[in-house]
């Protein structure tokens, strides 16, 4: 499979990859710059396309598509990405970024599904 065509097929899985790339970054927001950066290189960085792969590159895409449009959200993976320290054994940065990502996804959906009130009717 040429460049091209694995590149075609990427975005194809990734729905949200232009609205992820064309989102609005404020000037001093160096962090959201870098964390759309690696989030590219990890979903053009896949050498071979699997069924674990695809299903990777979905939740990373609705991950990252939750951070450009869920500022709450936003604010906690930028607070979370501010104290991870990365081992210098670490080879790939863009893979190790996004599988924390899916931890703190993951976490965060069961904190925050958890705590869904109920309003009372009066």
């Amino acid at each position: 499979m040429n460049c091209f065509s694995k590149n075609k097929e990427i975005v194809k899985i990734c729905k949200n990859y232009y609205d992820i790339v064309n989102s609005e970054i404020g000037e001093n927001d160096k962090v959201t710059y870098k964390i759309i950066r690696l989030y590219e290189d990890f979903i053009f960085g896949q050498d071979i396309i699997t069924k674990r792969e695809v299903e990777k590159l979905e939740l990373i895409d609705k991950i990252m598509y939750k951070f450009i449009s869920d500022s709450r959200f936003k604010k906690e993976l930028c607070d979370y990405f501010l104290h991870i320290r990365v081992n210098s054994g670490v080879s790939d940065l863009a893979s190790y970024v996004a599988g924390k990502m899916i931890e703190f996804f993951n976490e965060y959906k069961d904190i925050y599904t958890r705590n869904i009130y109920i309003p009372r009717w009066i």
